[in-house]
């Protein structure tokens, strides 16, 4: 069996999932460790959109589901947790999927990692819809719950992994004013997240611009989190 083939059957196994086509597999994994014709590159490209769009429903469903007694912000940070790229990332770690180098690790990026993972759950869906996805989201978020996603351990990474899941976008920042003597700055700096309709701004001080951005950010972000989605 090539490595090839076995990456085939790992993943298989990995996701409890039995392709009834696995030429959609093969076309999600690509040729592995050999440069993707362009056809084959768009084809791919194709399974990741989808990929994509069904997993952040899966999730949103899912945790919908296991947490029902938490709030639209709550889920709302659980569903941005498991669908960045940051989150693929991990769950992929997390199932042991197999690269070109063998099992996940830290080596390859984690946006190649992220996106093999979202090709394949766009070929799990041609091959078995939606609902197959579905499962697989409702087993992994009940095995290692919502919250399994390592946090971001600062306030811009979160506004920014929220940014991305709900809107696509990033936040920008800006600064403000700088004012005080050398020895001892103030720094007033500005953020701003723009998408779909929606605007959040939020200004914030700190002794560093650094400072002053995870201030502005974690106002930003508490606002987000307060509305719902659109």
């Amino acid at each position: 069996m090539t490595d090839f083939e076995g990456a085939i059957a790992s993943v298989q196994e990995i996701l409890a999932y039995r392709f009834q086509h696995p030429v959609l597999l093969r076309q999600a994994l690509g040729a592995w460790n050999l440069p993707l014709s362009p056809e084959a590159a768009a084809a791919r490209q194709r399974l990741e959109f989808l990929g994509d769009a069904a997993w952040d429903f899966a999730v949103a469903a899912a945790a919908y589901q296991l947490c029902p007694h938490a709030t639209a912000g709550d889920l709302t940070r659980y569903r941005a947790a498991w669908c960045s790229t940051a989150g693929l990332a991990h769950l992929a770690r997390q199932l042991g999927f197999p690269t070109p180098d063998g099992p996940v690790s830290p080596v390859p990026s984690e946006r190649v990692i992220a996106e093999m993972l979202e090709a394949t759950l766009g070929a799990m869906v041609e091959d078995g819809g939606l609902d197959a996805v579905r499962a697989m989201a409702h087993r992994v978020i009940a095995e290692q719950g919502v919250a399994a996603v390592p946090p971001p351990v600062d306030p811009k990474s979160a506004l920014q992994m929220l940014a991305q899941a709900r809107y696509g976008t990033l936040p920008t920042y800006r600064l403000v004013e700088r004012r005080g003597p050398a020895h001892h700055p103030i720094f007033r700096v500005g953020v701003r997240v723009n998408g779909e309709g929606t605007e959040v701004r939020a200004e914030a001080e700190g002794a560093s611009r650094q400072a002053a951005e995870q201030e502005a950010a974690r106002m930003a972000l508490q606002q987000l989190l307060e509305e719902a989605p659109s």
